[in-house]
């Protein structure tokens, strides 16, 4: 077993708590009555971002890995766990309205959402040295923009809109960058 190998042990059981605890949320958040279209839209967001987030780590395997490099590898993966337990509390059944629920979260999630595209850029950048203007640099971008414009918004009008984005910033990425594991280090 490599060191990547070994320490890619660690980046997977966050990602899958955080996939546990979107699925495990799932079934409530879809009953009717309850549920909140917009919130669900930011479920499966989670649901690719966990996805996307595995795929990604790939390009973490020709690293030179140190105890600091590996903390700052895992702040991705413990940001994404921190956006579904937003989404998603302990207790799911406990949840009245998802509306009023993602309302009373959404400043905490949308601001997890820019703190994770500073920490990806930074642990691109020191971890497999990406260039200023690699094309994922756009999509960083775009998801700091994203975190700030729903975390600073109230509007239920916005809130729609950055949830039908959400489905889309995932596919934009995919497509530019993320067709092959490893893609970040090139």
């Amino acid at each position: 077993m490599t060191l990547f190998e070994y320490l890619a042990i660690a980046f997977s059981l966050v990602f899958s708590f955080a996939a546990v605890r979107l699925v495990g949320g799932l079934p409530y958040a879809l009953e009717p009555g309850r549920r909140y279209w917009v919130h669900l839209a930011f479920v499966f967001h989670e649901l690719l971002r966990v996805a996307a987030g595995f795929w990604v780590f790939w390009s973490f395997r020709e690293i030179a890995w140190s105890f600091p490099r590996f903390l700052l590898a895992l702040v991705g993966p413990g940001l994404v766990y921190f956006l579904a337990a937003a989404l998603v509390p302990a207790d799911p059944s406990g949840v009245d309205s998802w509306h009023d629920f993602y309302f009373g979260v959404r400043r905490r999630y949308f601001l997890g959402i820019a703190c994770w595209a500073v920490a990806v850029a930074i642990a691109t950048t020191i971890l497999v040295q990406m260039p200023w203007f690699h094309p994922f640099r756009l999509v960083q971008l775009a998801f700091l923009a994203f975190g700030i414009v729903g975390a600073t918004s109230e509007s239920s009008r916005v809130h729609a809109g950055l949830a039908l984005v959400s489905l889309a910033l995932p596919a934009i990425a995919t497509l530019t960058v993320l067709l092959r594991p490893g893609s970040l280090a090139n």
